[in-house]
């Protein structure tokens, strides 16, 4: 296995469990920055002799299996639950595209296929298409048809000491975990974000960024002005909005609109965007999809919400582990109330 040069691989010798070095390198993270500045020069480079000063806790092997033990396996559940909320998003764009874009249903009942879903919704599928080649009596709708695009904006540095959940593209790209700054450290005017709302990214938006906020835990919710926040209208869910963002299609068609030329200036206009004709359908489909795939995204949003908690006590625990403040068995007993 080949690596850049600016990585540093790091072999444990027979008294170092593996993934407890992992852990314990985790634990040296400020040092290790520290180390970075400290190296100057503008090159943000950690020296090899002061990655290899860092100090490791000196604990026998059978106890550095277990803590390693006990905090992989929060940072499995995360995983798990990464892997889960992937491939329920996916079952949901996968439904969206069966029934909205290929038009499934309506082409298995004129081939006299199979019901391939529940007698409640199987009959309210056309079954013919017509000369436009879209199932009869489905319309052809814009996105203003679908969504309001809400743009009221607030300065969090007005109210210096209020919390706010900050929306922002670092924060997507690191797992969509949005971050809680207080108003003093937010220095540009955010977007106010409505409740039940979708964020989609007018930046390069060749990198797919749709956000499915969960709902408000007491403080303002705000996003940065890159998002665009939209409410489904007309009996329209955000479920249906979020799979119509996520789809290759319309992201196709997001990368045709792009105005700038250098990466950092691509992005798409809110107005332009309003106007275009993005999905096939009728109301009555739109609120039955809403019922089928509510349930997924909850389930995306109820893990999503765990895997922060199990994140915050995994990054307890591992500073009071690796000092011995923590023995390893209240350690588990602790993890075990958050799993």
């Amino acid at each position: 296995m080949a690596f850049n040069q600016d990585v540093k691989a790091i072999s444990p010798d027979a008294s170092v469990d593996g993934r407890f070095l992992h852990y314990a390198m985790l634990a040296r993270v400020p040092d290790l920055r520290d180390a970075v500045e400290a190296a100057g020069h503008g090159t943000g480079v950690l020296p090899t002799d002061r990655l290899s000063d860092l100090p490791i806790p000196a604990l026998p092997l059978p106890e550095q299996r277990a803590i390693a033990a006990t905090l992989g396996a929060l940072d499995d559940k995360i995983e798990l639950n990464r892997k889960m909320n992937a491939t329920l998003a996916a079952m949901a764009r996968a439904l969206f595209r069966d029934w909205f874009v290929d038009f499934g249903p309506t082409r298995a009942r004129m081939e006299g296929r199979p019901p391939t879903l529940s007698p409640d919704l199987w009959p309210l599928f056309p079954d013919r298409l017509d000369d436009e080649g879209k199932p009869e009596g489905w319309e052809v709708f814009r996105l203003g048809d679908l969504a309001d695009h809400h743009t009221r904006t607030i300065s969090p540095s007005d109210n210096p000491s209020e919390l706010f959940d900050h929306f922002s593209l670092p924060a997507f790209d690191k797992g969509q975990n949005p971050a809680l700054d207080r108003g003093a450290t937010i220095k540009s005017n955010k977007t106010l974000i409505p409740a039940s709302a979708i964020l989609l990214s007018k930046l390069n938006p060749e990198i797919a960024r749709v956000w499915l906020p969960e709902a408000p835990t007491g403080h303002t919710q705000i996003a940065s002005t890159e998002f665009l926040a939209y409410t489904g209208k007309n009996g329209v869910g955000r479920g249906l909005l979020f799979c119509l963002f996520s789809d290759d299609g319309f992201r196709g068609m997001l990368q045709a609109m792009v105005t700038g030329t250098s990466k950092s200036h691509q992005r798409i206009s809110p107005p332009d965007l309003l106007r275009r004709e993005v999905l096939i359908g009728n109301a009555k489909m739109f609120r039955c999809f809403e019922d089928v795939v509510s349930p997924l995204l909850d389930r995306v949003l109820a893990n999503r919400s765990e895997s922060r908690t199990l994140a915050q006590a995994r990054d307890l625990l591992l500073p009071r582990l690796m000092s011995g403040e923590l023995r390893v068995a209240e350690a588990e007993r602790l993890a075990e109330e958050v799993a």
